[in-house]
């Protein structure tokens, strides 16, 4: 059997590594993108008020306030003669503050990429070869007639077979409050 003429290293320079890995990082710098993006939109709904105009309409040049959560309760204290009292404690504390903040971020991303190739090189040849003879009798000279054929079929077939799986493997946690953010809360908050 010949050498086989298949070069697997030209198949394996053919495959868009650039794709194969690149496509997947590239999602998961995308998705951390939209995930900031979900955050900032979960602090626009939920943390500050939609302006409206005279007629109830949504004013988008209006000042939007902060939404804030009054809380009061009744406790028992001292006053200056040393007397029971009961006083009434009211606080204001912005919904934000109280919220856990949707923050993902993409923590690792493995990937694993794997090839297989295999190659299948035939090669089939056949031969034939036919002899016919006759012979002719009768009133005339005996004739003899003798015909050969010769015919020789040669095929051959390469196959290359890929076969590629990629996997990917990403895990997303739950983001710290970034810093600007936790001391604009806290500054609300006191």
């Amino acid at each position: 059997m010949r050498a086989l003429n298949t070069d697997l290293t030209s198949e394996l320079n053919n495959i868009d590594f650039h794709k194969m890995i690149g496509g997947p990082l590239q999602a998961a710098v995308d998705a951390q993108v939209a995930s900031s993006l979900a955050t900032i939109d979960f602090i626009n709904k939920v943390g500050f008020t939609t302006p409206v105009d005279s007629s109830g309409e949504p004013d988008p040049n209006g000042k939007r306030e902060l939404v804030m959560v009054d809380f009061s309760h009744k406790r028992r204290d001292v006053d200056a003669a040393g007397q029971p009292i009961e006083k009434e404690t009211f606080v204001k504390v912005p919904l934000l503050a109280m919220l856990p903040i949707p923050s993902l971020r993409i923590e690792h991303v493995i990937i694993d990429f794997n090839v297989k190739l295999n190659s299948v090189e035939s090669s089939k040849t056949s031969t034939e070869l036919g002899v016919k003879a006759e012979l002719k009798g009768g009133f005339g000279p005996i004739s003899f007639k003798v015909s050969t054929s010769f015919q020789r079929k040669t095929a051959t077939s390469v196959e290359v077979k890929k076969e590629y799986a990629l996997s990917v493997n990403v895990k997303a946690v739950q983001d710290e409050i970034p810093a600007g953010l936790e001391k604009i809360l806290g500054m609300l908050a006191a």
